[in-house]
């Protein structure tokens, strides 16, 4: 790999600098990260990019210190591979802590769901009760499980025994029949 001047980049010696705690080292492998992140196009996390390139940095120089990277060739793939790595278990962090989240697509629906029978209309009321029992059974089971029962997903898919890909989009699906049926049975009035 070549720098701005046309020079080849000896890598081993930025290696070897950065285990001996050079910051310029730190800077070039900074470089080397970023290019790579936005190579993913990993923009959404780029408040987690200091975070990620330190990771990388500190996986380099325990490599480097165990003698696992005496290759100068393989260097950057090393960095390549070990920066889309870290990558990926952020990005699996964030999508694990998110299924513990409650669906943020419909607030209104959310709240009419879970409002106890008196806080909304009787009319309101019947109109949402039809709606669930025209869905399909697993349908209503995600819906109720989720938005009535307040369970996470991973709940509702325990105890209905549905996996988790496809409670979701049940409950996916059924959100879009209940709006759509809610919709439909207001727009007369």
């Amino acid at each position: 790999m070549a720098d701005e001047g046309g020079r080849a980049r000896d890598w081993m010696d930025v290696q070897t600098r950065l285990v001996a705690g050079d910051r310029l080292a730190f800077l070039e492998l900074n470089r080397l990260v970023t290019g790579v992140l936005r190579q993913l196009r990993a923009y959404d996390f780029q408040d987690e990019w200091d975070d990620l390139r330190q990771e990388v940095a500190i996986s380099v120089i325990q490599n480097a210190r165990a003698g696992r990277l005496r290759d100068p060739e393989a260097f950057v793939g090393y960095v390549r591979i070990i920066t889309r790595n870290k990558f990926v278990d952020r990005l699996k962090r964030r999508l694990r802590h998110r299924e513990k989240e409650s669906l943020p697509w419909d607030d209104e629906s959310e709240r009419l769901m879970r409002a106890p029978a008196g806080q909304v209309d009787g009319a309101l009321s019947a109109d949402i009760a039809t709606a669930l029992g025209e869905l399909a059974p697993d349908e209503r089971r995600a819906v109720e499980g989720v938005y009535a029962e307040g369970r996470t997903y991973q709940e509702v898919s325990d105890l209905t025994g549905i996996p988790l890909g496809t409670l979701k989009r049940r409950l996916r699906d059924g959100l879009r029949k209940l709006r759509q049926r809610l919709e439909g049975a207001h727009a007369g009035e």
